[in-house]
This record gives C-alpha cells, sequence and structure tokens, in this order.
C-alpha cells in the first residue's frame, strides 16, 4: 500500500473514531480496554479474511498480518478459548415480532392495520400473542416478549388479555445491552458498504449508498422543519420496503422452523439514518488544543 493512500486511509479513520471514541469515554470505558478489543478483531480479521488458500493460519502468520507480537496473537486467542459468553440481547427477536405484527396476514385486519390479539392461546384462534413469539422470535417466552414490548411502549393491553401494538419499530432505551448491540451494528452494516463500494471492480456493481444535504448549511429554524419532514418521509419508504420483503417467500429452513444455513440464506436490509455534524468536529486536533492552552503547557 502507497504511502499516500495508507495516510488518507488513516485520517479517514480518525474521522470515523470520533464518535466511537466519545460514546466510550461517556460510558467509561479506558484506552487500554479498547485497545484489546481492537487487537481481539485485528486477530479475528486476520484470521477470517486474509487466509491462504490450502494452508492453516498460525499464530506466527496472524503476528506478520497484524504488527502484533506472536505473544499477544496467542492472548487473544487463548481468551477466545476460554470465552464461554454466549448471551445475546432481545434487539432482533423483539425487532422481529414487531415486523410480523404489522406484516404477517394473519396478524392484520382491514387495510393492513395490525390486529389486536388475545395473549393466551385460543383454540378456536390461531391468532394470539403466543403464536406471533414462536413465529418470529424463537425461543423467547412470550410472556418475556411482552414484558419488554409493554415496558418500552410498544405494546399495550387495551382489555385483560387484549393486547395492541403502538409501534413497528423496537427502540431500546439508552444504556441498555439492546441500545449498544444496535449502535455495533448499524456502525458495521453502514461500513460494509462503504468497504465494498471502495473494492467493486465495475461501475455499477455497487451496493447502494447516497446522501442529501445543503452544502451551504440549514437555517437553525428551519432543522425542526427538516428533521419532521425527514422523519415522515422515510419511516413511510421503510415501512414500504419492509412491506416489500414480507412478500416474498420465506427461505426453506424457516418454513420447516430450522435454523437457517449461512450458505442458502443473505441477511440483507437498508439503513437510513439522519445526521447533524458538530460544530467541533470542523476544527483541527491542532486548534482544538490550542483553545484549551494545552500547547503551551
Amino acid at each position: 500500500m502507497s504511502k499516500s493512500v495508507k495516510s488518507g486511509l488513516l485520517s479517514a479513520f480518525r474521522v470515523l473514531l470520533r464518535p466511537l471514541v466519545r460514546i466510550l469515554l461517556r460510558h467509561g470505558v479506558s484506552y487500554a480496554e479498547f485497545a484489546e478489543i481492537v487487537k481481539a478483531v485485528y486477530v479475528e480479521i486476520a484470521v477470517t479474511d486474509f487466509k491462504v488458500e490450502g494452508k492453516r493460519g498460525t499464530k506466527s502468520r496472524i503476528a506478520v498480518i497484524t504488527g502484533l507480537t506472536r505473544k499477544e496473537v496467542s492472548r487473544v486467542v487463548e481468551s477466545a478459548a476460554l470465552d464461554t459468553d454466549d448471551s445475546k440481547s432481545n434487539l432482533n427477536r423483539v425487532a422481529r415480532v414487531l415486523a410480523g405484527w404489522h406484516t404477517d396476514p394473519d396478524f392484520l385486519g382491514p387495510y393492513g392495520m395490525p390486529l389486536e390479539i388475545r395473549y393466551e392461546v385460543d383454540a378456536l384462534n390461531a391468532t394470539n400473542f403466543s403464536t406471533l413469539v414462536r413465529r418470529y422470535s424463537g425461543d423467547m417466552s412470550p410472556r418475556s416478549m411482552l414484558d419488554e414490548l409493554m415496558r418500552v411502549g410498544a405494546v399495550v393491553e387495551t382489555e385483560p388479555g387484549w393486547l395492541k401494538v403502538l409501534r413497528r419499530v423496537y427502540e431500546p432505551q439508552a444504556l441498555e445491552m439492546d441500545s449498544f448491540e444496535r449502535v455495533g451494528e448499524v456502525v458495521k452494516n453502514f461500513v460494509d458498504t462503504v468497504d465494498f463500494n471502495l473494492q467493486k471492480k465495475k461501475k455499477g456493481a455497487g451496493r447502494f449508498e447516497r446522501i442529501v444535504y445543503s452544502p451551504e448549511g440549514l437555517r437553525n429554524e428551519d432543522v425542526p422543519k427538516f428533521r419532521a419532514y425527514v422523519n415522515e418521509r422515510c419511516q413511510a419508504l421503510l415501512e414500504e420496503i419492509d412491506n416489500w420483503i414480507a412478500r416474498l417467500d420465506l427461505p426453506e429452513e424457516q418454513v420447516k422452523r430450522e435454523r437457517p444455513k449461512s450458505e442458502n440464506v443473505t441477511h440483507t436490509g437498508i439503513g437510513i439514518y439522519h445526521y447533524i455534524e458538530r460544530r467541533d468536529d470542523k476544527d483541527t486536533f491542532k486548534s482544538k488544543l490550542e483553545s484549551e492552552g494545552l500547547l503551551k503547557e
């Protein structure tokens, strides 16, 4: 890699890391803790993405690729071998239940509106909350799912035993595992798209990635109007896309209620976000140090 390319890439990552480091510092994560995670990811990607065809990976080769010492690589590998934490948050399962309630014909009434449904299994009617949860969240208990949906205000009980969904989108509260998982997924998926487009071989082979903004900026008094316009139009577009996806046939494994095989299923989607640049992110690192008088110490 040429010096200019590496320099440009590092500059881009410096910009990318600003909001991520801001989140880490806000929640008391030190550089040393973050550095350990970075080392582990360097080893992980070296193992999965930079294999030599027909050869087993070695700790020495991983050390060469990553720039870590062989001792550091060994420590990361040993730590991964001892990691037995298989806990997962509820983010995807809760989101699937809400999406199913809004798109599954069994749970929709006239004009495609989600039905109010009973919680308990009714022998005369399979359209109930327990069936919905089993269909879209795997082994999570209906009671636990309902508690979470009611806690975040996505579902209410209109009458004893009858449930009404209020929102299509699951928005976990701050400082919860679901929120942190969502940060990781949103940033990862976006950067994966950027990376894919950087490597595309020909025009038109990239993934859709566009941005709309005013080069001159907006007047402060127009920002609330812009936010309201974006929220309304983008939510409508996402619901339209979600409905389109719901009309597709499910993967064969899902029809049989089996775990999908990775080679037969592609996990894909679309994300839309509204950004507002921080004014101080436009300042150089040197100017920030100067403004705080740190260069004089």
